[in-house]
């Protein structure tokens, strides 16, 4: 599905996609152009956070457009307004104003969440009656995801939104999505050419994990009964040898620590988040294992030397914040302010919210 930004129009027909590139001042690379006779198609993607194209559409005349994937990135989702914006202000002079506000109030998280909802809802419906969801401006032609990919992830079509946006996102960075081939591209074809009612498969969640944002934003991954089981099954997959995102043993780690849909027991959530950093998770398990350790966990004990060396082991801020407090309280049985101040300054200039409260105070 395209989100398309309403026609800008100016009075002239000259446009220099270069210069407008430089006065983004943040790097946007042009991957390919394109025309259909009457106007000019450029691809455009952002280093380090594209998983799917922008489209600016010159229909000559003076009339653009961008163009946008549905299940663009998030950070392509918060990139779009000052896009369009920039776009506006290149060629008019002015900001851009959509009925009455700015292009940052009507592109705002309201917006994002919604339009997000609504592609997923949409891979949901597709899914629920065909073998492939299609990408609408993917990096490769005819690229797709499937129930299969999904549940290799932990993840299916009762899973919630951001579930399955966030694995999905997971897949298309790393290169997990496949290409039809011509054939179930001529089979999709045929298929879509019917009229089905479907009903959309509904999230039930059995429980919730609260998060924090890097600005300290309050959010809940929600699980499904079907979520557990594909992460216990993929479990068993993993301790027979199979191969096993580290990203999804940090799940299964979670389940266990919370107690969702399972007992909670913090022997096995300690077991899968080292097991979640071995398989190359250096985020998000290594900084669970030390919250595990930090707090304790049924009859697991706390222990502050084992969350230190957990969190030695994470590239997350709010883990580097931890170190901070660690060398600050004296986890390791000394308080050494020196190296606490290194690591708050670090997870501060990361953006973590608790390191640059804690370096308002001095």
């Amino acid at each position: 599905m395209l989100h398309i930004l309403p026609v800008i129009s100016h009075h002239s027909v000259s446009f220099s996609l270069s210069q407008f590139l430089i006065d983004l001042e943040v790097p946007v690379d042009l991957e390919a152009e394109g025309t259909d006779g009457t106007s000019t198609y450029y691809y455009l993607k952002r280093p380090q956070h594209s998983t799917t194209f922008f489209v600016l559409a010159d229909h000559g005349e003076g009339k653009y457009e961008i163009w946008m994937d549905g299940m663009a990135s998030f950070a392509d989702y918060k990139f779009f307004p000052y896009l369009a914006d920039c776009l506006h202000r290149f060629l008019n002079g002015t900001p851009l104003q959509i009925k009455g506000v700015s292009a940052f109030e009507y592109y705002n998280e309201d917006w994002i969440a919604e339009t997000i909802g609504e592609e997923i809802a949409t891979l949901k419906s597709v899914l629920s009656i065909a073998p492939r969801y299609y990408l609408t401006l993917p990096f490769k032609p005819f690229t797709y995801v499937s129930e299969d990919m999904l549940a290799g992830v932990g993840a299916g079509l009762h899973s919630s939104t951001p579930r399955i946006y966030g694995y999905t996102q997971f897949l298309m960075r790393n290169s997990r999505l496949l290409q039809a081939t011509e054939q179930e591209v001529e089979e999709d074809q045929a298929l879509s050419e019917n009229e089905v009612m479907v009903d959309v498969p509904q999230h039930v969640s059995v429980g919730r994990v609260k998060s924090w944002q890097l600005d300290g934003a309050e959010t809940w991954e929600s699980y499904a009964a079907e979520d557990v089981q594909m992460l216990q099954h993929l479990g068993e997959c993993f301790k027979r040898g199979e191969k096993v995102d580290g990203v999804v043993l940090n799940d299964l780690g979670t389940i266990y620590q919370e107690g969702i849909g399972v007992a909670q027991d913090g022997y096995l959530a300690e077991y899968w988040f080292e097991q979640a950093t071995q398989q190359g998770d250096r985020h998000y398990a290594p900084t669970n294992l030390g919250d595990l350790y930090r707090k304790g966990c049924g009859t697991l004990p706390a222990s502050l030397p084992h969350a230190f060396q957990a969190y030695m082991r994470s590239d997350d801020p709010y883990a580097h914040y931890r170190i901070g407090q660690a060398y600050e309280e004296g986890w390791l049985g000394y308080t050494d302010m020196d190296k606490a101040m290194q690591w708050y300054r670090q997870a501060a200039k990361e953006g973590h919210h608790l390191a640059v409260k804690r370096l308002q105070r001095n």
